[in-house]
């Protein structure tokens, strides 16, 4: 399948084409899952003609599972994929996933020869569980510890150098801003990456970290504070 015949394949499921769309790139995709909330049904078979068809659409599927119901308590609908009923996790589990998780992308960079993004991973890093609201991470780059910057940022690159065809890129826009979220963006491509890298998963604990409303912040070199929901007892 070639990038046009998706990009096409995908404004057809839409039933419209954007103004302007240019059918080259992935761009007139951004927003195009959230398209199909809650469910995600009439995407059954998007991915017809790609080799890992499958599995692409099995980590689909768990996205709107995790997700639900795109309609806000106080009225309208959520532009993004939100998990408004996060299951309770427990905060031992929740530190290993954020170890395995690190794992992976110390993994993925070891594969892609990112050393800057190895560096970062080098020192013990060591996993905090908190409860509530995250503070923001710093907007300043002279303010952000190598640790945020590798994996933010520079990790949010590595799949791009991936050798996987030409499809993912025309794809990653639309992954992309189901969330705002590389990470969750790369567990829901991965299937696209699996074979040149040789790693079956890398990105899967992230997931888990995710549906469970976990959000992560780093503002020092060897620390990740993990975020998890308030629960009533």
């Amino acid at each position: 399948m070639t990038p046009e015949h998706l990009i096409q394949r995908c404004h057809d499921l839409i039933g419209s084409v954007p103004e302007n769309a240019d059918q080259s790139n992935g761009e007139s995709l951004i927003g195009f899952f959230q398209s199909f909330r809650p469910d995600g049904m009439s995407l059954q078979g998007m991915f017809d003609g790609i080799p890992v068809a499958t599995e692409l659409q099995t980590r689909l599927d768990n996205l709107f599972i995790a997700a639900g119901e795109d309609r806000r308590p106080e009225g309208g609908r959520d532009a993004y994929f939100v998990i408004r009923k996060p299951e309770p996790l427990d905060p031992t589990m929740a530190s290993e996933l954020a170890q395995q998780w690190l794992d992976g992308i110390r993994q993925f960079a070891e594969i892609m020869h990112a050393s800057t993004i190895l560096d970062a991973l080098r020192p013990q890093i060591r996993v905090r569980v908190l409860e509530g609201i995250p503070p923001k991470h710093p907007k300043d780059d002279t303010e952000k510890s190598k640790l945020l910057k590798a994996i933010l940022q520079d990790s949010s690159h590595l799949v791009e150098k991936v050798d996987a065809g030409p499809l993912p890129a025309v794809l990653r826009p639309a992954y992309y801003f189901t969330a705002c979220d590389t990470m969750l963006r790369d567990y829901l491509m991965w299937p696209f990456y699996a074979e040149a890298t040789g790693l079956a998963d890398p990105f899967a604990p992230y997931f888990e970290l995710w549906q469970h409303r976990v959000k992560y912040r780093i503002f020092g070199e060897t620390q990740i504070d993990l975020y998890m929901p308030w629960h009533l007892d």
